[in-house]
């Protein structure tokens, strides 16, 4: 009989598609054959794991039709399983993987980084934000703004913000791909994931912040790419959301 730590290493192997005959030579054999048992967890496994990353990237699900998803899902599980005992967790390495696909769209891995991000946003831990109350007064020299955890930014060569509006429920999924790259900023606001798109001042304004840069620093790399980019105005903007995380809380 193999040891306990040898039969969990042949049960993993089996339910990410290896062979079922070392699992069932250590299953009992009682109203169900021990081959058909083990094919049950294999089988249950691959339904959890594909509604968890349905559930997760409902656009790329709906962009490649169902068939291709779970088929696309079967071998991700396999090459990449899962590390972790939560599944909202489960795939980070999803969006780099599709981008392999045979067929698939070529802006299908950005987009499934932005459904990557949402997801990192609506379940990023709940602190406190910084607000204006919070900083008026305080000396701008030398000053670092760090992002909240549920804060993001997403750069794409595509417009991946229009296509995940067209994959909502009830839209008709048209999108005109000329309208190019986006950068977005994701945010949490309440339970509601938010985003927006950001001119490039003010893109290489938050990418330094996020980056850690000081404030004049970040404010130095936005008035490089635009000499009228108004600091006062974006900061505001900023501000009057969760995008930064509150240090004295």
């Amino acid at each position: 009989m193999p040891a306990l730590h040898e039969i969990q290493r042949d049960f993993s192997r089996y339910l990410l598609g290896g062979a079922p005959d070392r699992v069932a030579a250590a299953i009992l054999h009682d109203r169900l054959e021990p081959a058909r048992r083990a094919q049950v967890y294999r089988n249950h496994l691959r339904i959890s794991l594909t509604e968890a990353l349905a559930a997760t990237f409902p656009v790329v699900a709906r962009l490649v039709g169902p068939d291709y998803f779970a088929a696309a899902v079967r071998r991700y599980v396999a090459a990449h399983p899962p590390r972790q005992p939560v599944l909202a967790e489960y795939g980070e390495d999803f969006p780099a993987f599709v981008e392999t696909l045979p067929n698939a769209p070529a802006y299908l891995g950005d987009v499934a980084r932005m459904e990557w991000a949402i997801n990192l946003s609506l379940h990023a831990p709940d602190v406190a934000a910084l607000d204006a109350d919070s900083l008026r007064g305080a000396p701008l020299q030398g000053m670092h703004l760090m992002p909240h955890p549920a804060s993001r930014l997403l750069v794409s060569a595509y417009p991946v913000h229009g296509i995940w509006a067209a994959n909502q429920p009830g839209a008709d999924g048209a999108v005109d791909l000329v309208e190019g790259g986006v950068a977005l900023l994701i945010w949490r606001r309440g339970a509601d994931t938010m985003f927006r798109t950001l001119e490039k001042p003010e893109h290489r304004f938050i990418a330094a912040l996020f980056a850690g840069a000081e404030l004049n620093r970040a404010a130095g790399l936005a008035l490089q790419s635009d000499p009228l980019f108004d600091l006062a105005r974006a900061l505001a903007a900023l501000l009057a959301e969760p995008i930064f995380r509150n240090p004295s809380a």
